[in-house]
């Protein structure tokens, strides 16, 4: 396994509703990996997103800091829009992965009579 050869893998979690509160998942490396480098974060929407007090998250992190790695912020993303890191440039905050199981935080967005966002979230690690 060398950094010239990376095993690239992208995670997706379908259909997380981020207006009912968006959940924790997690995602792992593969077995015998041990670091990698987040290439990108991103939602398929197929719901528009709301963003009146505070916009929806996509959080990567550890279990002691929700977003170590990045934090992708969705504003008011549009349906089928496939909005990310080219979206929001400073979403990715430490793209060097040391942990093998990386926490995902999908945040609900603030605000309004009834916060809206749905998507795909796709999540795409080199793996070393």
């Amino acid at each position: 396994m060398a950094y010239d050869n990376p095993t690239v893998i992208n995670y997706v979690l379908p259909a997380v509703n981020f207006g009912t509160g968006g959940g924790s998942f997690a995602v792992k490396a593969p077995s015998g990996f041990e670091h990698g480098r987040i290439l990108d974060v991103g939602v398929a929407v197929t719901e528009t997103f709301t963003a009146v007090t505070t916009p929806g998250y996509v959080r990567l992190g550890t279990t002691t800091d929700a977003a170590a790695y990045a934090e992708l912020n969705m504003g008011t993303a549009a349906a089928t829009d496939f909005h990310n890191t080219q979206d929001d440039t400073d979403a990715i905050i430490d793209a060097d992965v040391t942990d093998t199981q990386i926490e995902v935080a999908c945040v609900a967005p603030t605000g309004g009579t009834t916060p809206a966002g749905i998507g795909s979230v796709h999540i795409t690690i080199a793996w070393f």
